[in-house]
C-alpha cells in the first residue's frame, strides 16, 4: 500500500495533482479540501500528500488527502456498502473531514442529504455504520484543535460563497471568482475575499 507520495508538484487542477518522485509522475485524485489546503503551494515545489490506493479487480487508482483525518473519513466512508471513492470525495469536497465527523456524531441526516447524490437512506446508512468509529475519538477533544480550523481556505471560500450567495449572487459564478481570487491570495480573511470579490463581480 502506497501511505503518503513526497516530491515535486507538477500539476494541480481541483481534482487532480501530479507529483514528480524521483523521475515517476503520480496521478492523485483529490477532494476540494485537499485542493484548497494546497492553494499555497506552486508547481515545482516539494510537498508531501497522504495517499490511499484504491484497488477493484483490474484498476488502480491512487486518491490524495492533506492530511491522515480526510485519509481516514475517505477510509471509513468507502467501507460503507454503496458508498465508492467518488461518493467519498464528493462528500469530502462538499464538507470538511471536521464537518463529516460532527454530522454523524449528531446523526444530522439532512447536513449529509444536502450532498450531491446522497439520499436519506444513504445518509441513514453512514450514520448507521460509522457512528461508533467516529464517536471513539477522532473527533477533536481540545477547543483549540478545533478553532485552528477556522482559518483554513476551505472554510474561508465556503463562509465567502454562503455571504455572496446571501447577496443575491448565482453560486456557480460566485465560485469562480473566489477561486481566481484565492488562487493569487490564499492568505486573505473572509472579510478581505468578500470585498475583492464583490469588486470583480459588480464589474463583470
Amino acid at each position: 500500500m502506497i501511505t503518503h507520495l513526497r516530491g515535486k508538484l507538477v500539476e494541480k487542477e481541483k481534482s487532480y495533482l501530479i507529483i514528480d518522485c524521483h523521475g515517476v509522475g503520480y496521478h492523485i485524485h483529490i477532494s476540494s479540501y485537499t485542493y484548497s489546503s494546497l492553494l499555497v503551494e506552486k508547481e515545482g515545489k516539494d510537498i508531501c500528500i497522504h495517499t490511499y490506493l484504491f484497488i477493484k479487480e483490474n484498476k488502480h487508482v491512487l486518491y490524495g488527502f492533506f492530511d491522515k483525518k480526510e485519509r481516514k473519513i475517505f477510509s471509513y466512508l468507502i467501507s460503507v456498502n454503496g458508498i465508492g471513492p467518488s461518493s467519498a470525495i464528493m462528500l469530502l469536497s462538499s464538507m470538511t473531514p471536521y464537518e463529516i465527523e460532527k454530522s454523524i456524531s449528531k446523526e444530522d441526516i439532512k447536513v449529509l442529504n444536502k450532498v450531491k447524490g446522497i439520499g436519506t437512506k444513504t445518509a441513514q446508512k453512514i450514520i448507521i455504520e460509522l457512528k461508533d468509529k467516529i464517536i471513539k475519538g477522532i473527533i477533536p477533544k481540545k477547543e483549540k484543535d478545533v478553532k485552528l480550523l477556522e482559518n483554513t481556505p476551505y472554510l474561508i471560500k465556503k463562509e465567502a460563497l454562503s455571504a455572496l450567495s446571501i447577496l443575491g449572487f448565482s453560486p456557480q459564478k460566485s465560485k469562480k471568482v473566489l477561486d481566481d481570487i484565492l488562487d493569487k491570495n490564499p492568505e486573505f480573511s473572509v472579510e478581505n475575499l468578500i470585498k475583492e470579490s464583490l469588486k470583480k463581480i459588480v464589474k463583470s
